[in-house]
């Protein structure tokens, strides 16, 4: 659907041409051979050494729109999740991620155990995917301190937006919202695996101009993440046990809103 073989056969025949690319291989999905037509591309390219890496990431977004040189793209630096990872989207639909490694910085990892090798030197890539295959998968833990700030954080923001909407204003608690929403999420969904009860009420969100309806979700969001919280304890034997004091107040005076 979004062109993606043509895009690999681009990417293989832009490599062989660059001296400095030592390696590259597909990951994810397309590296297992279980992609379909809607997934992404995880394209990690390996150099000899720190200098040749650097040099290469000066040139990334060129390199990015020069293997696919007619079609459209807009590309950044995805630094929220790792150094040297280059996002492009390409305007016929691929979605490609770019991973700039050194052959000392790409540690053997669990979801590099099949890949799809497009160039290789001296058998780098595949004997790296036979110790990729040996690595047993880590463990996501959320420990005692990391759950306290969370929580604290969490009751917080939660009033915030809370008492916002029982005004009846929906517009200005959104970006709180939000901000709840990256700072809570995100960590809980990593510890909990997705067939836990508790995950699911994480991803029922919504959020609109009806503070009403809006207070409803968000009743629905405090009881997700008081469960995803109870989850993360008992499935991590985390040591932190949350202030039964404090809760209680904080929900006898929800209750007393009636809402």
């Amino acid at each position: 659907m979004f062109e993606q073989d043509r895009f690999i056969v681009r990417l293989q025949q832009s490599v062989m041409r660059e001296g400095d690319v030592g390696i590259c291989f597909l990951g994810g999905s397309y590296g297992s051979r279980r992609a379909d037509e809607f997934s992404d591309l995880d394209a990690v390219l390996v150099y000899d050494g720190d200098a040749a890496r650097d040099a290469a990431w000066t040139r990334r977004r060129e390199f990015a729109h020069s293997v696919l040189p007619y079609v459209p793209a807009r590309s950044f630096d995805a630094a929220h999740e790792r150094a040297y990872l280059h996002s492009a989207l390409y305007s016929n639909g691929a979605k490609v991620d770019y991973r700039y490694e050194t052959r000392e910085s790409l540690a053997p990892e669990p979801a590099h155990a099949e890949i799809r090798i497009l160039k290789d030197a001296d058998g780098w890539a595949e004997q790296y995917q036979a110790a990729s295959a040996r690595v047993l998968p880590a463990v996501t833990r959320v420990e005692a301190a990391e759950l306290e700030r969370l929580d604290n954080q969490f009751w917080v923001m939660f009033w915030d937006v809370y008492r916002q909407l029982l005004r009846g204003d929906a517009e200005r608690p959104f970006i709180t919202y939000l901000n709840l929403l990256d700072f809570t999420l995100p960590p809980l969904l990593e510890a909990l695996p997705p067939e836990d009860a508790s995950y699911q009420g994480l991803i029922d969100v919504a959020y609109s101009r009806d503070a009403e309806a809006t207070l409803v979700h968000l009743r629905r969001l405090l009881d997700a993440y008081l469960a995803a919280r109870s989850a993360v304890i008992r499935r991590h034997n985390v040591g932190y046990i949350p202030d039964q004091g404090f809760e209680r107040g904080i929900m006898q005076t929800l209750n007393r809103r009636g809402r």
